[in-house]
Order: structure tokens, then sequence, then C-alpha cells
């Protein structure tokens, strides 16, 4: 695939990973997996994981957006344009969450996808220290009015 191809296909697969938020139907994201891609986070080292298998990455998915993402009143997403280097996309972006009676969660994160042809073989999400002990504070203070 041509780096235009990656670059669009790559924003292809982030548009339906939305849809899916919205509607819970992880499967529509099949195509842009491989059988055995691997989905992890290295950084930081508090929120380390890796899972294998398409299936585990959707299971992920779902578990990780319910227990965090959904249990506040929104959140929006704003991401940099794709940089392309040879089979890998990469964008850095940040999430703001938004709960009634507390101030706006931001949270800045890089995610790179290496391509096989127009499968992703491996996902990696990233984001900081820094950014993990703002989220602590955050939570620390206004944690509680998050949903059970």
């Amino acid at each position: 695939m041509t780096r235009m191809d990656l670059a669009g296909r790559f924003v292809s697969y982030a548009d339906d990973f939305e849809r899916s938020y919205a509607d819970g139907d992880w499967l529509r994201l099949e195509a842009y997996f491989a059988s055995d891609a691997v989905y992890e986070c290295r950084e930081p080292a508090a929120l380390a994981f890796r899972v294998v298998g398409r299936a585990a990455i959707f299971e992920r998915f779902a578990a990780v957006t319910a227990a965090f993402d959904r249990r506040f009143d929104s959140r929006s997403i704003r991401v940099g344009p794709p940089t392309v280097a040879g089979a890998r996309v990469s964008v850095t972006g940040v999430v703001v969450y938004t709960l009634s009676g507390a101030p706006p969660l931001a949270l800045p994160f890089s995610e790179t996808a290496t391509y096989r042809g127009a499968e992703i073989v491996h996902l990696e999400d990233a984001s900081s220290d820094a950014a993990l002990a703002d989220v602590a504070e955050w939570m620390a203070r206004y944690g509680d009015l998050l949903p059970r």
C-alpha cells in the first residue's frame, strides 16, 4: 500500500472505531486487524498491557471503554494528521472527557499501527507518566462524581 493508502486506511479504522464505541459493534473492525494482531501499551508502565489476537483486542476495547470512557458524560477526540513511515502509521492526539460538576479531563496519547498489507498487525497506544499523574489528580478530586 502507498503512504496515502495507509494513512487513509488508518483514518477509516479510527472512524469505524468511533462508530463501534457508539453502538458496541466491535466486530465491524475485523477487516482492519490481522487475526494474529497484537495490541499493547508499554508507556506509562502503570498502564502496560499486551493482548494477542483480533478477538482479544476487541474484548480489550470493550472492557476499557466500559470501565473508563463510558463513565463520563461525553468524550471527544482531537487527533493530528497521521504520519507514515514504511508500514507504520502514527498519530498523536488528546481525548477530552467531560463530567457534570467537574472540569474536563484531557488525556494526551499517541498511537502507532503497523500494517501487513491492509491489516494492522501491531497497534500500540502510549501516553506519559505526566498525563497519568494528571488523571490520578483529577480522579482524586472528582472521581467520586463518576457513576460506579
